[in-house]
């Protein structure tokens, strides 16, 4: 994603460099990240070793991935949550974005409108698996483009809290190019029209 652009806090967030990395160089950037987040919390030498082990995965995941992959911490519930950044050069029409907005689910997934400084109004998406974990779906459509967010599965305990961080994060992307709302993107048309068959919602 060359014409995407963020800025993310080093204490809770780690960018896995999608470019394909070889095994000592690899060992060494993720050995680095690791020791990058432990400096802000007490990580123990047990976890620090858990987290370049992951982040090695990641980082060879990532380098077939289209998508800028983030790993988020969550100091409060100690929680980890992937975050994947995608950009589509086509703006999806009303009925994909519903469909994207919202997945199969335990419940009908609960849908809000938010607006990032850089990608201007979209809407996000909260859902729970069958699993009873939770992943949420953002989504902007800066003109010209679509840009998608997902973050997790998580626990739904840590969901709101990780999606604060992740918020934080699309609050500074910027996409080079990018012509403006786009005219056929309504947020607040998509939450009404999700909350107009929707049932009760328990997390």
């Amino acid at each position: 994603m060359t014409r995407v652009a963020f800025e993310h806090d080093e204490a809770t967030s780690i960018v896995v460099p999608a470019g394909g990395l070889g095994g000592e160089q690899a060992e060494g950037w993720a050995r680095d990240a690791a020791a990058r987040l432990a400096g802000h919390h007490e990580f123990s030498a047990e976890i620090r070793d858990t987290l370049r082990r992951v982040l090695v995965r990641a980082q060879r995941s990532a380098a077939e991935d289209p998508a800028t992959n983030v790993l988020l911490f969550e100091p409060g519930t100690a929680s980890w949550a992937p975050l994947r950044l995608t950009l589509l050069d086509r703006e999806l029409d009303v009925e994909e974005q519903s469909r994207y907005l919202q997945p199969d689910a335990v419940l009908p997934p609960r849908l809000r409108t938010v607006v990032s400084q850089g990608l201007g109004q979209g809407c996000s998406s909260t859902a729970v698996d069958h699993d009873l974990r939770g992943t949420i779906r953002w989504l902007f459509l800066p003109g010209g483009a679509t840009f998608f967010a997902v973050l997790g599965p998580l626990t739904p305990p840590a969901i709101p809290l990780a999606a604060a961080i992740a918020e934080n994060i699309l609050d500074t992307v910027r996409i080079e190019g990018a012509t403006g709302p786009s005219t056929d993107f309504d947020p607040q048309a998509l939450v009404a029209a999700a909350q107009s068959d929707e049932v009760s919602w328990r997390i």
